[in-house]
């Protein structure tokens, strides 16, 4: 069950009415955004009564909505997938108050998912769950894939086959919406995921940052319990400085409150400098990291048509231009998301100038770049890696120094050697512009492996 702060504000109305349309009507719809812009709030806000009677009215009552976070998969499995949706659509259907066999029907089915006598058992259990409701509930569910990037991408293609084929047969019982970075196509391509992907074709939808009433909610949401309180002025320059991406908001508010701190325990007043504020931002570690995700999401094109448009070197394309639009990258008036995202993009034009080569590691930030590209952020255990390597760059890193960096000295005899290599492997996906032929992150055979310089 999704827990509802009773002051949280509804935002995105717009894109709330949107998808309520698509649903009433049967359709299932694809939800993409940038990083950190507001889907998963957005689909939570899906599941509160107070936004379904508002948008729905009095058949508010025939639907249930089933948020699933595919960041909670017990595994990346089509047994963890379809477990995870029976196990919130048991909660689920208790809120609502469904019959109690219908629900037990759905909990046995979720038990034989979980300990299956055999792999068939599994998918065979779900459709089960799925028939029992489209010939017993009598309402429209409609299930909220958050953070389904991954899970459309790695899981078996014939789960994705097989949830069309429940769609065509409960065509009005059943939708499905996805929250994504990435459209569905560009995510996967092939027959069974094709099939899937022609449910979105026709309702496929960009969020873009919230506007200056929605930001304005968004801040007075967080800033309820804040001491010092935020004053008017206060609010207009996180909202110029951020603009309305939700991550870069955040980012500022946090900022702005300690400058706010700081100043009352030094000077006793709340009064802060703004150009002093806006000055640590630009170094600030959360900034950066927004901004890192926003510029990973984007295509090598769109990086250098967005290098073009804000410093004013090299050239954009029509394709790349029109992309970053869609994206809300770009502004119809060429200004991108953020101020601090331009700011961000102008020291990744000073860094392409002078085209260092070779792996460099910003400690400070976590940042890592190939060549003077930005890579994508890693993982906690790629980064415990790459702080290794990098520290000890042209050395060979055996096998036991590898295992007490990143996963500490008691795992040296639990983490064998094709989990050294697995880990290996992902972070050259990261660093290495042609994973199959290394050339940065080297294997020396019988002795470990070595970061070069150049």
């Amino acid at each position: 069950m999704i827990a509802i702060h009773p002051i949280t504000s509804v935002t995105r109305k717009d894109d709330i009415a949107y998808i309520m349309s698509c649903v009433q009507e049967g359709h299932c719809c694809s939800i993409v955004g940038v990083s950190n812009i507001g889907k998963s709030a957005l689909l939570r806000n899906l599941c509160r009564p107070d936004v379904q009677a508002a948008y729905l009215g009095q058949s508010a009552g025939e639907f249930i909505f089933l948020y699933l976070d595919f960041n909670f998969m017990l595994g990346t499995s089509e047994q963890g997938f379809y477990e995870l949706i029976l196990r919130d659509l048991i909660r689920a259907l208790e809120d609502a108050s469904v019959d109690a066999p219908l629900v037990e029907r759905i909990r046995d089915a979720h038990a034989q998912v979980v300990n299956p006598s055999s792999e068939f058992v599994v998918p065979l259990r779900f459709n089960e769950s799925l028939l029992a409701l489209g010939e017993g509930l009598g309402r429209q569910v409609v299930f909220l894939f958050d953070e389904f990037d991954a899970a459309f991408q790695q899981l078996d293609a014939r789960i994705f086959l097989n949830l069309r084929a429940l769609k065509d047969r409960y065509d009005q019982t059943l939708s499905y919406v996805t929250a994504t970075v990435y459209p569905l196509p560009q995510l996967r391509a092939g027959r069974e995921t094709d099939e899937f992907c022609e449910l979105f074709s026709h309702h496929t939808h960009y969020l873009a940052p919230l506007n200056e009433d929605d930001a304005r909610l968004y801040l007075a949401d967080r800033a309820h319990l804040t001491d010092p309180k935020l004053e008017d002025q206060d609010i207009e320059f996180i909202i110029r400085t951020a603009g309305g991406h939700p991550g870069l908001l955040d980012a500022t508010y946090q900022a702005t409150i300690a400058a706010k701190e700081e100043a009352r325990h030094i000077r006793g007043t709340n009064e802060i400098h703004y150009e002093a504020v806006r000055e640590k931002l630009h170094g600030d570690i959360n900034v950066r990291t927004e901004c890192a995700k926003l510029w990973s999401d984007l295509s090598e094109d769109e990086q250098l048509s967005l290098l073009a448009l804000v410093t004013g070197i090299g050239e954009t394309t029509p394709q790349a231009k029109a992309s970053l639009r869609e994206k809300h990258i770009l502004t119809d008036e060429d200004q991108t998301l953020s101020p601090l995202f331009t700011a961000f993009v102008e020291r990744q034009g000073l860094a392409r100038r002078d085209r260092p080569r070779g792996v460099r590691l910003d400690v400070e930030a976590g940042d890592v770049y190939v060549d003077g590209e930005l890579v994508p952020a890693l993982t906690e255990l790629e980064y415990r890696l790459m702080l290794l390597l990098y520290g000890n760059m042209d050395k060979i890193c055996d096998k036991y120094s590898i295992v007490e960096a990143v996963w500490g000295e008691s795992y040296i005899d639990q983490v064998d050697d094709a989990r050294i290599e697995k880990l290996i492997g992902r972070l050259r996906q990261k660093i290495e512009p042609d994973p199959l032929n290394p050339k940065y992150l080297i294997t020396i055979r019988g002795r470990g492996y070595k970061l070069v310089s150049r």
